[in-house]
C-alpha cells in the first residue's frame, strides 16, 4: 500500500510541477494524447458531394459525359458550392445539364448542402 501511495504521490508531483525540464515534456505527451484520442473518436461522415452525388446516381439517368462532367464538379465540397452558385443561384447555361435534370441536381445538391451543415 505505500508503494502505491508513494507512485501517485509522484505522478501528482510531476503533473503539477512547473520545472521546465519536466513541463515540456509533460506538454507534449499531453498533446500527442489527446490528438490520438480526438482522432480515434472522430465520427467519419461522407462529405455533402459524396452525398449528393450518390443520390443523383439514384435518382437521375446521366449520360457518361454527364457523368464524368458531374464527378469533376462534385469532387469536394468546395468544388460542389461553386457548382451550385454557378447553375443553380446564377442560372448560367450548362453545357451537360438543361431543365428539369438540372433543376434535380440543383435540388439534390442544395439538399445535401443543408444537411451537412
Amino acid at each position: 500500500m505505500k508503494k502505491f501511495l508513494i507512485f501517485v504521490l509522484l505522478i501528482v508531483a510531476l503533473f503539477t510541477t512547473d520545472i521546465e525540464m519536466i513541463k515540456q515534456p509533460r506538454q507534449q505527451f499531453l498533446e500527442k494524447s489527446i490528438a490520438m484520442l480526438s482522432e480515434s473518436t472522430k465520427v467519419q461522415r461522407p462529405s455533402a458531394a459524396t452525398r449528393a452525388r450518390t443520390r443523383i446516381d439514384q435518382q437521375i439517368q446521366l449520360t457518361d459525359k454527364q457523368a464524368a462532367h458531374l464527378d469533376e464538379e462534385l469532387a469536394t465540397d468546395l468544388a460542389m458550392k461553386k457548382f451550385f452558385q454557378q447553375y443553380c443561384v446564377e442560372r448560367e447555361m450548362s453545357l451537360y445539364f438543361f431543365t428539369d435534370k438540372l433543376e434535380n441536381i440543383c435540388d439534390i445538391i442544395e439538399n445535401a448542402m443543408q444537411r451537412t451543415g
